[in-house]
């Protein structure tokens, strides 16, 4: 049952719904002010000198029907302090169970809850504790108001405040691809990318040949600061090399193999000027699912990996399938 809504009322939002084209996931940019520009309804944002986003709308009444997601990214060793405008509201109910501002401390939508706000008054400043946050705005489909419109910055990790002023980070990527290879952090020394005592943030693109997936297995890894992520790390990405697709995240003393569904992988490693002793191997297998053509090798784990990989002497199935009767050969 809907209260205080005529006929009419019903009407006309859904002619607005319409011709503004919005919908749960929409692309609209709004204008906040002549220099400035609201992101995207539900954007991975990273600016390095913060910025602005709003509410679909702002300062008209947003949509009914939305929700946008916005992922607010620092760069290593900083945090995110969020600010909301006075000009604020929306839809008040009881704990916010209606339309409402959800902030979470982190990347995901399972990171540790802030706050949920909603009403009139705009929520206090709002500050990480490490280089995430995550907000979402809900709007049901009754009852639209104004909106809001957030700033954020970036300060430094209270973490690190000893360290004093940093230097930047060096460039550190690298490219690689074909039915299989070896991602290792001593990669770093021997291209010339940091030195051994440099804070290091790198990523190794890998690209596995047309309709081809990636399968990921360690073999080697050690963080010399275990369990303390803001530290040091490795991680395994699945697309991209934004949040939103970060597959596994490793910094304490165990990792595992990890399966990608696309053909483009992202490991990332940092570590800081204290952890350069941290280390890691990774075998990357490019392979494709059943049926298997006549140039491959079933797995008998849904992949089927290119012939030249059976008996090479490293492992590239899940299990040894590929290893298993190569003495055999051999002595024949």
């Amino acid at each position: 049952m809907i209260y205080g809504r005529s006929l009419f009322h019903i009407i006309a939002s859904l002619i607005i719904l319409h011709s503004s084209g919005a919908t749960k996931k929409g692309t609209e940019k709004q204008i906040t002010s002549e220099t400035q520009k609201s992101v995207q309804c539900g954007t991975w944002t990273k600016h390095a000198d913060g910025g602005v986003f709003t509410s679909p709308n702002y300062p008209s009444k947003y949509p009914p029907d939305r929700e946008c997601v916005y992922i607010i990214e620092a760069a290593p060793r900083q945090c995110i302090e969020l600010y909301f405008d006075e000009k604020y509201s929306i839809e008040p109910s009881w704990e916010c169970k209606f339309d409402h501002i959800e902030v979470r401390d982190g990347p995901f939508g399972f990171s540790p809850i802030i706050g949920r706000f909603c009403g009139q008054q705009n929520p206090p400043v709002i500050k990480s504790s490490g280089r995430f946050l995550w907000i979402k705005f809900f709007a049901d489909g009754e009852l639209e108001s104004m909106g809001f419109s957030a700033r954020y910055n970036f300060t430094p990790d209270p973490d690190f405040k000893d360290l004093g002023v940093l230097k930047p980070l060096p460039a550190c990527e690298f490219e690689m691809g074909g039915p299989e290879g070896i991602v290792e952090s001593i990669q770093i020394l021997k291209e010339g990318k940091a030195s051994a005592s440099e804070a290091v943030d790198c990523k190794w693109y890998i690209r596995a040949p047309p309709r081809s997936k990636i399968y990921l297995r360690f073999l080697d890894y050690e963080m010399q600061n275990s369990n303390e992520c803001k530290r040091n790390f490795v991680a395994v990405y699945d697309g991209s090399s934004s949040v939103e697709d970060l597959k596994a995240k490793f910094c304490s003393t165990v990792a595992n193999d990890v399966m990608l569904r696309t053909g483009l992988g992202v490991i990332r490693m940092w570590a800081d000027e204290g952890s350069r002793n941290s280390r890691f191997q990774m075998l990357f297998t490019s392979f494709q699912e059943p049926p298997c053509e006549g140039n491959t090798f079933f797995c008998h784990s849904n992949m089927c990996i290119n012939n030249t990989l059976v008996c090479n002497g490293l492992q590239n199935c899940v299990y040894p399938w590929d290893e298993n009767h190569c003495k055999d050969q051999t002595a024949s």
